[in-house]
């Protein structure tokens, strides 16, 4: 009898720390032992929409990228979308991938729709998060080219096809998303590897890259760049992908409060999420990409990924499906 109540007590003792465990994960929002989230049959597909608001994005309303006009395969992938503005119209970059290969693609911006051009950059390796950027009249992209171990900046003479690769920023490290941002003329770079926000900084773009000393920023959730880094009337915001539950749940914002070569400080936006999954719609299983630019006029526009028109079912994981 003393054995029998000996082993409740303990499966009671055990229980008890376990569903406590099991609790702070959730509230803290870390990986749950266990417990995570698949999605069967869905898969990402982009939209653009503007804004009085940089931050409030009714993504309902959302010009969704039309894959039947375009005669793109309903399941092939279209993510991680960058806009850039090229002798007057608006460019759209984006991972495509078909099956286990994606590329860059690319399309233009005519009337109000979205006309897909074709692959813009093609490789060997899987190639996302097409960060798209211009400096003095130069347009540049850093793709993601994590296989190749090393983080490349490219550049075109064909315009918006043809990218070569211009130099190679870092050098032996297997990075993704890498978000290239400058304040108070210093270069900055996010980028993330193995669950860790990484963070390096340049004097300049062709200078060498250093690892910041207060990098890894972060671990586990939040680590990885959702996008251009918002800077606007003194406020410098990056964006995260919330991973909490699974892979691409939803976009959060984080104020970087104060940077140096040797300091960093964030916070995270009171209105957080930026963007979320919303109804029965395109975007019904979550979002994780965003690219905001400002227009002439004072309103924002926007182009954002969503995982949608599939069937979300709770699953049983140790590593919770990150």
């Amino acid at each position: 009898m003393k054995i029998l109540k000996k082993a409740i007590v303990f499966v009671f003792i055990i229980g008890f720390l376990f569903s406590s465990y099991i609790g702070y994960c959730y509230f803290m929002k870390k990986p749950v032992p266990f417990f995570g989230r698949k999605i069967t049959g869905a898969y990402y597909s982009i939209g653009t929409s503007v804004s009085k608001n940089p931050l409030e994005w009714n993504v309902n309303e959302a010009e969704v990228f039309n894959r039947e006009v375009n005669d793109i395969a309903k399941n092939r992938l279209m993510a991680d979308p960058f806009l850039h503005n090229h002798n007057g119209k608006w460019y759209a970059f984006f991972e495509i991938m078909n099956g286990k290969h994606a590329d860059v693609g690319v399309a233009i911006e005519e009337n109000g729709n979205w006309k897909y051009l074709g692959i813009a950059l093609d490789e060997s390796v899987h190639l996302s998060y097409p960060f798209m950027f211009e400096k003095n009249g130069i347009s540049y992209m850093i793709p993601e080219t994590k296989r190749h171990e090393q983080v490349r900046l490219y550049k075109t003479d064909n315009f918006p096809f043809d990218w070569k690769v211009d130099k190679i920023l870092i050098k032996n490290e297997r990075l993704v998303d890498a978000t290239l941002f400058e304040k108070n003329n210093v270069s900055y770079m996010f980028a993330t590897k193995n669950d860790e926000l990484k963070l390096y900084y340049s004097d300049s773009l062709y200078g060498d890259w250093k690892e910041h000393p207060s990098s890894p920023l972060r671990k586990e959730n939040y680590t990885r760049s959702a996008g251009r880094v918002f800077q606007e009337d003194g406020k410098t915001i990056r964006f995260a992908q919330d991973h909490f539950g699974g892979y691409g749940r939803a976009v959060y914002g984080f104020s970087i409060d104060s940077i140096s070569k040797t300091y960093y400080k964030e916070s995270s936006l009171p209105n957080n999420p930026i963007l979320k999954n919303q109804g029965d719609s395109w975007t019904k299983n979550g979002m994780h990409h965003i690219d905001i630019h400002k227009l002439p006029n004072g309103t924002y526009k926007a182009i954002y990924d969503g995982y949608g028109y599939g069937v979300e079912k709770i699953t049983f994981s140790f590593s919770n499906n990150f």
